[in-house]
């Protein structure tokens, strides 16, 4: 097999023109990876482009393809509807933006000049995931293209876009390991006999581990061999503590000669996963202290190239993390590839998201989705975690919707059975549903401290769920909040988007979880800042801001030296509320990071006294405060030092005192996702005593607005009591809730009254 990328010259228009309507003077020169809404998907507005594009290239064959060799194209993505044509003709359609997808394309190419197009469409479809999300759904061809050739003797190159060969650790120890090797083979009638599949795994200095052969191979259309591999003392796959990689070679031999031959790096280890023990790999637990990533960056998008991957994975080694849940869809194979070589535990999923097809009650294309990232990834060591659903019940339990995760789950087990399976359930769904055990392990998405209730209510959550779901292994999904860089607070309190109430926030929950041993792991929710066009929020727009890293990845809030002071290895001091420089006060507490002692702290070279370990009976020795620190009229120069002097751990932070306070630093009143439910309606209502009722066949409250919106009735019905909704950017997540669910959420938007008012005049609408 030979694969050539084909990034360079590509022509782009952003409009529907048609197979025949490409005109190339109206078009842009651009290179893969690409994407159209680098720049209108992170400004806000909810208005990024969304419709049918197309791209446009010339592929010259020079000589004609060797007998029985074929080709074909190959896109790592195209979001999120791709049609492929080969000079005019139609090679197919993939459905679906995050998975690679191939077309044979050997009968359609000539001698010469081969036009290719590719129509791609990230238009809303009722029948393709996510269907709504809190991200934006980014268009274009955004990972690597390539050209593939191979022999009549080939592995299969059209199995949803996986390699052909999957590789399997049976089991595993220090003393020995098997390996199961599944290789799918197109042989076609009339080839030689003595053909022979041949397996050699090396070492990564070169050297045969082991080694096996399949003899017994017949010509037919296609063939599938499994064969086991039996390796003495092996180096297991150990995670950060030793990623250590193996290389299978599968090679296909005919008449003495190498047909076709594929390269697998192989990683030997095993997993389990245990209500107590948590997360057990090669036989030892491991508490998987992870971080969640979504792929877009700042005016890129989701077109990353190699080195915005790089350093990603770097921040994440960076800040000590040894796990990463890839949300909430299928990632490029490099990061994968990374994952592997540095040792990361990943959690990679399916979007299956916030909120079901109502056309597509089967889960059609969420098992498509599924059958692609697990047969594509199969590979990768450094998955441990296939995940079906995230929040897909945000509107409440529902029977199909339990039954689509059911059938995704059971089609992730046949087809591997070596991982393991989760879901990331939201967090207001009972914890006690049946639904929760649908697969091996479970997350929450938890935002107390944020959306609602405080950070505190983590602890009795948590203690509560162990003792009545004994029997469910338990991670937290995600949490946090979101902290601006530029808003800062010597007081700081829930919802004021400071970069100080997120380090606070994250303090209180990082040591509550460090008091539930049975977590088996904890995502943050976010590594970085993320686009999501909708949101206009902690006075940014088309921004979700909990990041703990900027959106370009350029700064790290303190919050993020919080989780480094935790998790690494390596010398940390850090001074926090650097950015909140003017301050009015005759003195300032200074909170610094550092997990060296001792922590000294001076002022314009005056000592501001000893440190106090302010965790000192929860998390000792990770965050000091110097109180009372006194500051002089105009600059002051604060320098911290830790550690002996070996390790010359120094930090440094100016300070200005001005005469008052500074106004700048405070966020301006700013609607967040739930409080700008409050504008959608008229809260009054007529005050009565009746209580509500729910008449068999009519609606209420208790349904979800979208089936209310089914009905003409119940249209008109919401439409006059709260016409505002219809507008509304968040309006696509919400009606997945009934209103009481929402009132549930947020009491103080929905008084009483005018719940009475709206549920008498959903009783008036006929299910029927």
């Amino acid at each position: 097999m030979n694969r050539r990328i084909i990034n360079e010259n590509w022509e782009f228009i952003r409009e529907d023109v048609g197979v025949g309507g490409f005109l190339t003077s109206g078009a842009a020169s651009i290179t893969l990876p690409h994407t159209w809404n680098a720049l209108d998907g992170q400004d806000g507005g909810n208005d990024f482009y969304r419709g049918r594009c197309w791209y446009r290239r010339v592929l010259k064959t020079e000589v004609e393809a060797a007998e029985g060799e074929r080709s074909w194209i190959e896109f790592e993505a195209a979001n999120s509807v791709a049609e492929v044509f080969i000079n005019g003709k139609s090679m197919g359609t993939h459905e679906g933006g995050y998975s690679a997808f191939r077309f044979d394309i050997s009968d359609a190419l000539k001698e010469g000049e081969n036009e290719i197009l590719v129509s791609v469409d990230n238009s809303h479809r009722p029948d393709i995931y996510p269907l709504m999300a809190d991200f934006t759904f980014f268009g274009g061809i955004y990972r690597d293209a390539a050209i593939i050739t191979a022999g009549d003797v080939r592995f299969n190159l059209d199995d949803k876009g996986s390699p052909g060969i999957f590789v399997k650790t049976l089991n595993a120890d220090a003393i020995s390991a098997e390996l199961e090797i599944r290789s799918l083979m197109v042989i076609p009638e009339g080839s030689a006999s003595g053909l022979i599949l041949r397996h050699t795994l090396k070492t990564a200095g070169g050297e045969t581990a082991a080694s096996t052969e399949l003899s017994d191979l017949r010509p037919g259309k296609e063939r599938e061999k499994t064969a086991v591999m039996k390796v003495d003392s092996p180096r297991l796959w150990n995670g950060t503590e030793d990623p250590y990689l193996y290389q299978l070679i599968s090679e296909l031999i005919l008449d003495g000669k190498v047909a076709d031959s594929r390269e697998t790096p192989v990683g030997i280890r095993s997993l389990a996963i245990d209500p107590d023990k948590g997360f057990i790999l090669n036989g030892k637990p491991l508490r998987l202290n992870g971080m969640s990533r979504h792929q877009d960056r700042k005016d890129i998008g989701w077109a990353l190239s190699r080195k915005n991957q790089n350093e990603d994975m770097n921040i994440l080694l960076e800040i000590g993390s040894n796990a990463v849940r890839l949300a909430h869809y299928q990632h490029n194979q490099y990061f994968y590839n990374l994952c592997d070589e540095k040792g990361i535990v990943a959690w990679a999923e399916i979007p299956f998201i916030s909120s079901m097809s109502e056309t597509d009650e089967s889960g059609a294309n969420a098992k498509s989705q599924i059958v692609e990232l697990v047969k594509q990834n199969f590979n990768h060591p450094s998955i441990a975690f296939w995940g079906v659903q995230n929040e897909i019940t945000i509107g409440g339990p529902d029977e199909a919707i339990a039954s689509v995760v059911s059938m995704l789950n059971d089609t992730v087990k046949s087809l591997d059975s070596s991982r393991i399976t989760v879901q990331a359930q939201v967090g207001h769904h009972p914890d006690d549903d049946e639904m929760n055990k649908t697969t091996d392990a479970l997350g929450y998405n938890k935002y107390y401290g944020w959306y609602y209730d405080e950070c505190e209510d983590f602890d009795p959550w948590l203690s509560d769920f162990a003792s009545k779901q004994s029997d469910i292994p338990l991670a937290i999904t995600e949490y946090g909040c979101e902290g601006l860089l530029q808003w800062h607070s010597e007081a700081p309190k829930k919802n004021d988007y400071s970069e100080e109430y997120q380090a606070l926030y994250h303090e209180k929950v990082l040591n509550i979880f460090n008091r539930h041993p049975r977590l088996w792991a904890t995502y943050n929710w976010n590594l970085f800042d993320f686009a999501s066009d909708f949101r206009d929020e902690g006075g940014v727009k088309g921004m979700n801001n909990k990041g703990l890293v900027t959106h370009d990845r350029q700064t790290r809030k303190d919050s993020f030296f919080w989780y480094k002071v935790n998790w690494s290895a390596e010398p940390v001091l850090h001074i926090n509320s650097r950015r909140f420089v003017n301050r009015a006060g005759e003195t300032v507490d200074v909170k610094v990071y550092s997990n060296r002692e001792p922590v000294k702290l001076t002022v314009n070279g005056a000592s501001a006294g000893k440190a106090k370990d302010l965790y000192a009976s929860a998390n000792p020795g990770k965050a000091w405060i110097f109180r009372n620190v006194p500051l002089a009229m105009g600059e002051n120069l604060i320098i911290a030092e830790a550690g002996d002097e070996t390790e010359g751990l120094k930090d440094e932070a100016l300070f200005i005192r001005v005469d008052a306070a500074d106004e700048s630093y405070i966020c301006p009143k700013s609607e967040g996702l739930m409080d700008s439910i409050s504008n959608w309606f008229d809260k009054d209502g007529d005050e009565d005593s009746e209580p509500m009722v729910f008449p068999k066949g009519f609606f209420s409250v208790k349904d979800k607005i979208s089936k209310i919106l089914k009905v003409p009735g119940g249209k008109a019905a919401l439409e006059a009591l709260m016409p505002e909704m219809f507008d509304h950017p968040m309006f696509g997540i919400m009606k997945a809730f009934s209103f009481e669910k929402l009132a549930g959420m947020k009491p103080e938007f929905f008084p009483e009254a005018f719940m009475k008012k709206l549920n008498r005049e959903l009783n008036k609408v006929s299910k029927g």
